[in-house]
C-alpha cells in the first residue's frame, strides 16, 4: 500500500478508535477512583500528558475546542489531583478498555502494528505536536494487546497535530474548523455555542476540503520512510481494531 492510500485508510479508523475510552463507563470508574467526573477526568487526563503547565497553555495546544472551555474543565481536575496523576490514570483506562475490547484481533497482527507503529515514530521530530509527544513520552507497557492501543492513541494524536497544522495554515479558526468537521457534531462538545456558529460559505467550505486534503498529504509523506508491508500492517491494525468497536472481544 502506498503512503497516500495508507494514511486515507487509517485516518477515520484509527481517530475513532483513539477516543473510545474516552467516555466509556469503565474510565468513568477509574475517575471516580481518583475523584474526578469524566468531564475533568478527560481534560486533566489527556492535557496531563503535556506535564505540569498552566491550564490556559493546555486550553491554547487543543485548537479545536472553544477558547477557555479546556480551561475550565483541566483546572477543576488540577484542583483534586496532579497532571501526573490524572495521565497515568486516563492511560490506565485506556488500557483496561483495550482489554476488553480487542481481545479477538489476532496477536500478530497487533505485532505487526506495534513494529510498524515504532518505525515510523522513530524517525519523526520532536516538539512539532505537543500531545503526540506527551503520549509518546509515556512510553509501553511492555504487552502487546495493551501497546498497540497505546499505538492506536499515538496515531490519532500525530494525525491531530498535523491536521492542526494543515488548519491554522489555511487560516480557520477552531470555531470555523469544528463546524464542518462532521457537520459540526462536535460543536456543542467541544464547548461552542449557537452564537458561535461561522456562516458558512462555499469559500469556507473550499478551504476546510484543501486542509482535509493537506493533512492527508502531510501525514503520506511521513508514511514514505516505511515499507509497503509496514504500511500495510498499519491499515489492517486501523480496519481491525476499528471492527472489533462493533463486537468487542475481552482478553483471556
Amino acid at each position: 500500500m502506498n503512503s497516500t492510500d495508507t494514511a486515507l485508510a487509517i485516518a477515520d479508523p484509527f481517530g475513532t478508535v483513539g477516543m473510545m475510552y474516552y467516555f466509556d463507563k469503565g474510565t468513568v470508574a477509574r475517575g471516580q477512583e481518583i475523584d474526578l467526573d469524566v468531564v475533568s477526568f478527560y481534560a486533566l487526563g489527556r492535557g496531563g500528558v503535556l506535564g505540569d503547565i498552566p491550564a490556559a497553555e493546555v486550553d491554547d495546544i487543543f485548537f479545536f475546542f472553544k477558547t477557555g472551555a479546556i480551561n475550565g474543565m483541566y483546572s477543576g481536575g488540577r484542583a483534586k489531583q496532579t497532571a501526573e496523576i490524572g495521565a497515568k490514570a486516563h492511560l490506565n483506562a485506556a488500557e483496561e478498555y483495550a482489554e476488553r475490547t480487542f481481545g479477538g484481533i489476532a496477536t500478530d497482527v497487533l505485532v505487526a502494528f506495534n513494529q510498524a507503529a515504532e518505525a515510523l515514530f522513530s524517525t519523526l521530530p520532536a516538539g512539532r505536536w505537543p500531545i503526540y509527544d506527551g503520549y509518546r513520552a509515556f512510553g509501553y507497557t511492555g504487552q502487546t494487546l495493551r501497546d498497540a492501543y497505546r499505538n492506536a492513541i499515538l496515531m490519532r494524536e500525530l494525525r491531530g497535530g498535523v491536521h492542526t497544522d494543515a488548519v491554522k495554515d489555511a487560516g480557520l479558526t477552531p470555531a470555523e474548523a469544528c463546524a464542518l468537521d462532521r457537520e459540526g457534531a462536535y460543536f456543542a462538545l467541544h464547548g461552542f455555542q449557537e452564537s458561535d456558529k461561522p456562516e458558512v460559505t462555499d469559500e469556507l467550505r473550499a478551504r476546510r476540503i484543501a486542509a482535509e486534503e493537506d493533512t492527508t498529504v502531510r501525514m503520506a509523506a511521513l508514511l514514505e520512510v516505511l515499507t509497503d508491508a509496514q504500511r500495510d500492517a498499519l491499515a489492517a491494525a486501523a480496519t481491525a481494531m476499528q471492527a472489533a468497536l462493533a463486537s468487542p472481544v475481552a482478553a483471556s
